[in-house]
């Protein structure tokens, strides 16, 4: 008599696909990028690089681009790694409590698409509030700008703290997460990496105003593995 084999379990609890393959879409590009010949990565920085308003060479319709490329691009692996993390923790915990909101109010869950709404609102929104930083600082007369999906994936931190625990949690996160920002920036010297600290603080803040509209409040509890 043979010994049925058991089922195979995944090693991560991937529930909703949707978060995943987002941070596979940011994987994927920087890995074409690193292909890329100079030249073309080139062309590709004037429209997925977020630079200051009024900024040499740069018009309307390259600022309006980048403001939502700028989130599909990174500095570098680390920064990939970081965004693509947050993005399905904290994306999962979203899409779960946006379906439980669909199901109370009697209405077609549309979790997918609230996920990419909230993500892509806090690209936007945390660009919005870096163009302000940079404006306020005389940015515009610097060689200077900013890329990551970090905008986004606050958002969805902020998103995935109303799911997880409420106002309380969302603003528990909130908090955490501003003083992570205020050891970063204090810290940029010594990691060589600049944070765009207002994009983060933006992007949460998007996440915070667009949660309740789509996600149950304590509905979901933080598991992965």
């Amino acid at each position: 008599m043979t010994t049925p084999k058991r089922p195979r379990e995944p090693m991560f609890n991937f529930t909703e696909k949707a978060p995943a393959y987002l941070a596979g879409i940011f994987i994927a590009i920087q890995i074409l990028i690193g292909l890329m010949p100079y030249v073309i990565r080139v062309n590709l920085d004037k429209f997925g690089v977020l630079r200051p308003l009024g900024s040499s060479g740069t018009d309307i319709t390259t600022h309006a681009i980048s403001l939502i490329g700028h989130g599909l691009l990174h500095g570098g692996w680390g920064h990939v790694i970081m965004n693509a993390g947050m993005t399905i923790v904290f994306g999962i915990a979203l899409i779960r409590g946006a379906k439980l909101q669909a199901a109370s109010r009697g209405k077609v869950s549309r979790a997918n698409r609230d996920f990419l709404i909230i993500f892509f609102a806090g690209v936007i929104i945390g660009g919005v509030f870096q163009w302000g930083w940079w404006a306020a600082t005389n940015a515009q007369l610097t060689l200077t700008g900013a890329v990551g999906a970090s905008g986004g994936a606050s958002a969805l931190f902020a998103a995935g703290g109303w799911a997880i625990g409420g106002r309380d949690k969302m603003v528990q996160f909130g908090v955490g997460w501003a003083a992570i920002n205020l050891v970063m920036v204090l810290l940029e010297n010594f990691i060589g990496i600049g944070i765009a600290w207002p994009a983060h603080i933006g992007g949460y803040v998007a996440g915070m105003i667009l949660a309740p509209l789509f996600v149950m409040p304590k509905s979901t509890r933080l598991t992965v593995l």
